[in-house]
């Protein structure tokens, strides 16, 4: 009798706990810890991972989560993720392949329960308070490693595309610099516009300390390309037509200066055209060769089945049939095609597509009302699908996690206020204030 009753109250008191703040605080620092480890380790990442949706299940608002799920920004990644499991019966590649395949993009299965977990958060802006801080260390680290290249962590690589680059690799750390550069440019206009000149002025300092890393450290020409649309957005949305000619001429003065003294800006932006030459004449393999090469190829697979392409994971076989003979650029066999778009199509044909398009159009219907919330959430948004031309960010860990978590906490800021009217309404309000 006295063990049912002690696990009587032991039930009672994890039901208590389980329904109190100190359950979600833990939740939200989990959050929090999660999204400053992106920038350093995938392992630490999916270790944080486990406990913090286990958190977010024990503590499941039925009600709350099933209007949550109904929404077209959780349904579509549930269904570009139901159709590659489909995929896989239909896979020329076999079924171990198809489940390999279908592995990246397992990351969209969890953003309904992330969307709904911020929608309840008090402090779902502590993740993006969290990934700014996280970069701003990982920014001095890449300074520090630039003096002194034996500090990387990664041991042996110092020079070329590895110089200031003291974790993982410089096309994550180029898309989390660009991403918190643009978040800071418009955090300053915003705050300029509340007449906050202090903090105005220090994410202005912070911004051009990453600038300074982007155009003078190391820098990948994906990232120079979105920036660009990012900022477009950030003028078009913060002041219109004036705002992005403001912009344009800025950005045309700032690219003047840094051409003239940043001799990697100029090697990077200059090796494109090296490169496409070496491609065309020599068939030297680049990173631009490999691309068009990677492109020819998959434009040539999707015209071969274009409805329901040829199944879950089978790109790499694809690839490995095609360059049977051949050799340079056109015996590279590899499973990613660099290009969101085209891995889609190769895979699911123009089903895949019209899914995956679903996916994003849905998410930046989230983020039409007015206001600073939904200023960040177009940004990254844009700089998923400007990337996406150009590698598979959505199916990339670093650049599909920031994604995923980036746009289920702010889509979340905005449901818990009552949904882009309602946000839109309050921002006119607070303008109208000011």
């Amino acid at each position: 009798m006295g063990s049912i009753l002690s696990v009587s109250t032991a039930r009672q008191r994890f039901e208590a706990f389980r329904t109190s703040r100190y359950w979600f605080v833990a939740a939200d620092v989990l959050a929090a810890l999660l999204s400053a480890t992106l920038p350093w380790s995938t392992s630490a990442f999916l270790i944080l991972l486990i406990p913090l949706l286990a958190i977010v299940l024990g503590s499941v608002d039925v009600p709350l989560f099933r209007r949550s799920f109904r929404r077209p920004a959780s349904l579509f990644p549930l269904a570009f993720l139901a159709l590659a499991v489909v995929g896989i019966s239909w896979s020329e590649a076999g079924m171990a392949d198809g489940v390999r395949g279908l592995s990246p993009l397992v990351k969209l299965l969890l953003f309904p329960f992330f969307f709904y977990y911020f929608q309840k958060s008090e402090r779902a802006q502590w993740i993006l308070v969290a990934f700014l801080v996280s970069c701003t260390v990982l920014l001095l680290y890449s300074w520090l490693v630039v003096f002194q290249p034996t500090l990387a962590l990664k041991t042996g690589r110092c020079c070329g595309e590895d110089y200031g680059v003291p974790v993982r690799n410089y096309i994550d750390q180029s898309q989390e610099f660009a991403a918190c550069l643009v978040a800071l440019i418009l955090t300053a206009l915003h705050l300029a516009e509340r007449k906050d000149w202090k903090y105005a002025i220090l994410a202005s300092v912070l911004a051009v300390g990453f600038a300074a890393n982007l155009l003078f450290v190391v820098t990948s020409r994906t990232a120079l390309v979105c920036i660009p649309f990012m900022l477009f957005v950030v003028a078009w949305r913060h002041a219109g037509s004036r705002g992005v000619f403001a912009m344009t001429a800025v950005g045309v003065l700032v690219l003047a200066i840094s051409w003239f003294s940043s001799p990697h800006l100029r090697a990077r932006i200059l090796s494109v055209s090296t490169q496409f030459e070496e491609y065309r004449n020599a068939d030297i393999p680049s990173s631009v060769g490999k691309r068009l090469e990677f492109w020819r190829k998959s434009v040539g697979f999707v015209i071969e089945r274009p409805w329901i392409g040829h199944g879950t994971g089978s790109i790499r076989d694809l690839f490995e049939a095609a360059a049977v003979g051949h050799t340079g650029t056109s015996a590279e066999i590899i499973a990613n095609p660099h290009n969101q778009t085209l891995s889609a199509a190769v895979q699911w044909g123009l089903l895949g597509v019209l899914v995956l398009y679903g996916l994003w159009a849905s998410h930046l219907r989230m983020f039409l009302g007015s206001g600073y919330i939904s200023d960040l959430g177009l940004m990254i948004v844009t700089q998923n699908f400007v990337g996406s031309i150009f590698n598979s960010h959505l199916s990339d860990f670093t650049e599909g996690w920031m994604y995923v978590l980036g746009v289920a906490a702010l889509a979340g800021l905005i449901a818990r206020r009552g949904g882009p009217e309602q946000h839109r309404a309050e921002s006119v309000r607070g303008k109208s204030a000011a």
